[in-house]
């Protein structure tokens, strides 16, 4: 059991994954991976239970109002999380991988997201008594929205058609460049920007940290800090699409 289990959590290691996944979030997933193994239980229905488990977190941020209930809600949250892992790795265990499970995936993940930043709003605000805090979540989860669909966009091969040639930024969907001879030398506004999108990809990784902020009782610092990436990135990426798109295009 334990030789299958070590395997199942070694195939499941991505490289330059953070340490909350490689050591908190992967391992127990193995586990997991391995009870299912003889089940019928499939990976589509591991990824809607992930959301249905989320839902209950939500429901005891928003219910259990004190310091305990927001730790417990985070600690659901991250029980959640392992089932996120889960599904994938079960997938590639019994070989059911496929691409609409991965937009699946992509679609609990998002409607995830939407769970937290209402659950959390909605808490600070029944706490509080500031009804400011529903405005803020309001325009949180729009923030959102607007940055998942754009997103979306960006991803399509019509987009990426008509703006490859602009700018290799386009192919890479706004990451990082892969090393090359065209950029192995990167100027220090590049590598700021670099720096600032990695550290964007851990702030939208809420599992990795939200469990710290539960424990410090400061919920309030997960609204600001995970709506400020959002809206960043959605300015960055709003940005690049107007400047791509919006050009005046050259007379025939």
């Amino acid at each position: 059991m334990l030789a299958t289990v070590r395997s199942i959590y070694r195939q499941s290691k991505k490289p330059q994954d953070n340490f909350w996944n490689n050591w908190v979030s992967r391992p127990p997933a193995a586990v997991v991976v391995w009870l299912l193994r003889p089940t019928p239980i499939t990976p589509n229905q591991v990824t809607f239970m992930s959301l249905a488990v989320f839902a209950l977190a939500a429901g005891v941020l928003i219910g259990w109002r004190t310091h305990l209930g927001l730790v417990v809600g985070a600690l659901v949250v991250q029980t959640s999380y392992v089932l996120d892992c889960v599904d994938g790795q079960l997938a590639r265990y019994k070989g059911l991988a496929s691409p609409v499970g991965a937009l699946l995936d992509f679609l609990m993940d998002e409607i995830k997201a939407f769970l937290l930043i209402a659950a959390a709003t909605v808490r600070l605000w029944l706490v509080s008594g500031q009804v400011v805090w529903l405005l803020v979540g309001l325009g949180g989860l729009v923030a959102a929205a607007t940055g998942i669909t754009l997103t979306s966009f960006m991803r399509r091969p019509e987009y990426l058609a008509a703006t490859a040639p602009a700018s290799p930024l386009a192919v890479t969907g706004g990451g990082p460049m892969p090393p090359g001879p065209g950029n192995a030398r990167r100027s220090p506004i590049a590598l700021a920007i670099a720096g600032i999108e990695q550290v964007g990809k851990f702030v939208v990784h809420y599992p990795s940290w939200f469990l710290y902020i539960a424990i410090a009782n400061r919920l309030e610092w997960f609204v600001y800090i995970y709506l400020g990436a959002h809206i960043l990135y959605l300015g960055r990426s709003g940005l690049s699409v107007l400047v791509r798109l919006g050009r005046p295009q050259p007379r025939s």
